[in-house]
């Protein structure tokens, strides 16, 4: 019986390294979903552009960015994993005029989920979120 036990207990564990193994990034992820539920980030439904013509983004993962509008700056979250994002010249696919929506605009093809007001201190600190110093 103990050998069974054995046997199963290190099926389960293969199978568990090979789920972490699939999804690179799971941990950053959890970071940054952690992050926004600890720092009590709200929502928002629209982010006012104005008359911007140059965006600045920093690529968190797949899933998030945190775009830079001025002196503001948001976490995007996507609705998807967004592998277009690996070309750094993005700009929002904005529906509204001077307006950036959640679950109707996107970047680079990828709809935007949540949109979060960040401050430069904790925009900092997602960029750093989940890496060695």
């Amino acid at each position: 019986m103990k050998h069974i036990s054995a046997g199963f207990a290190a099926v389960v564990l293969a199978a568990l390294m090979l789920s972490c193994a699939a999804q690179p990034g799971a941990d950053e992820e959890d970071a940054i979903a952690d992050f926004i539920v600890a720092a009590e980030l709200e929502p928002l439904d629209v982010v006012r552009l104005g008359l911007v013509k140059h965006w600045n983004f920093k690529q968190l993962n797949e899933d998030y960015i945190v775009l830079r509008v001025r002196d503001d700056h948001y976490l995007v979250e996507f609705r998807r994993r967004c592998h277009e994002l690996n070309n750094n010249n993005i700009r929002p696919d904005k529906r509204s005029g001077s307006m950036l929506r959640a679950g109707i605009d996107t970047i680079r093809g990828c709809l935007i989920d949540r949109m979060f007001a960040i401050d430069k201190g904790q925009a900092e600190e997602l960029e750093h979120i989940g890496k060695a110093p």
